[in-house]
């Protein structure tokens, strides 16, 4: 068995720590790039809404609320009026009205109505909450009211009004109040985790840097950062590919909703790492496989640089 030695223990060192970056690095650059930019954001959450699970699991959610809010006598009153229907125990006209209720819910949240409204207050809010993180103030006022408004709206207006009616929305439900501390700790947090962020970003391109600079042969130590890097981004992948799995509730629907949101949120990150990954792969065995070529090339080219000086 052929023993493997380090030839060059600092080069090493520092391509070492350019691997274990790889990964963190690309994680916050993606993090840094999506949530920090409201079409990136917008594009990145809106779809999660139009997710048949998502939108299952919000709909039960929604009607248990909605039942919750009224009281028993005055669902079984509307339902039922003064027919014979009025002497069923509420508890069983709850049971009966759920379903219906559900499916109203349903084809609200999955219309195309309630969508576009929801692209749009997604986008004020994340521009807002931008603007508060990066100016000080004296508070942050998150509005989904319209959101609220217009699915209720659309609720009174299908055959389940008799109970949507009867639900209190005021004009402050919907909106998220932050205060001054609140605020301020909110927006010191955010800035921290901006510093870091693009100190990890930075970091591995400096170390890159630094070890080729301190490698004897630098060309196939570019190569090789480019190869294991790549490697360990489609070991990450599989990682990403496979999270969603390791989510397990007591509630069925409430685990398929949330293996959902995961799958979605990371859709575009699988996406731009294994692109990421495979332009690594291929450039790193297309260097190794050209080394001397690239290497005589380099060095012509820096004679000729000396020979004009």
């Amino acid at each position: 068995m052929k023993k493997i030695t380090i030839t060059n223990k600092p080069s090493f060192a520092f391509s070492f720590i350019t691997y274990l970056l790889a990964i963190p690095c690309v994680v916050l650059l993606w993090l840094f790039l999506t949530f920090t930019n409201t079409n990136n954001f917008v594009k990145t959450i809106a779809p999660i809404s139009r997710n048949p699970n998502v939108q299952k699991y919000i709909s039960e959610t929604a009607a248990n609320r909605i039942i919750n809010n009224v009281t028993l006598t005055d669902l079984t009153t509307a339902l039922s009026g003064n027919s014979e229907f009025s002497a069923i125990n509420p508890q069983w006209i709850k049971i009966i009205v759920q379903p219906v209720i559900e499916n109203g819910v349903n084809q609200i949240i999955s219309s195309n109505q309630f969508y576009d409204v929801f692209v749009k207050s997604l986008t004020f809010v994340h521009k807002t909450t931008l603007k508060e993180l990066n100016v000080h103030t004296s508070g942050l006022s998150l509005n989904f009211h319209p959101l609220v408004i217009s699915a209720v709206t659309a609720l009174n207006n299908t055959s389940i009004s008799k109970v949507t009616n009867s639900l209190n929305v005021t004009p402050s439900t919907g909106i998220i109040k932050f205060n001054t501390s609140k605020l301020d700790k909110l927006r010191q947090n955010y800035q921290h985790s901006v510093f870091i962020a693009k100190v990890v970003i930075i970091l591995p391109i400096v170390t890159f840097i630094i070890s080729i600079i301190l490698s004897k042969r630098r060309i196939r130590t570019f190569s090789n950062t480019y190869i294991y890097s790549s490697i360990l981004l489609f070991i990450f992948i599989v990682a990403l590919l496979f999270a969603p799995y390791f989510v397990n509730t007591a509630n069925l629907d409430q685990t398929a909703a949330i293996r959902s949101v995961i799958s979605n949120i990371t859709h575009s990150l699988i996406m731009d790492t294994t692109a990421l990954a495979v332009v690594l792969l291929v450039a790193g065995i297309g260097i190794r496989r050209y080394e001397k070529q690239i290497g005589s090339l380099l060095s012509s080219l820096y004679l000729k640089l000396n020979k004009t000086k």
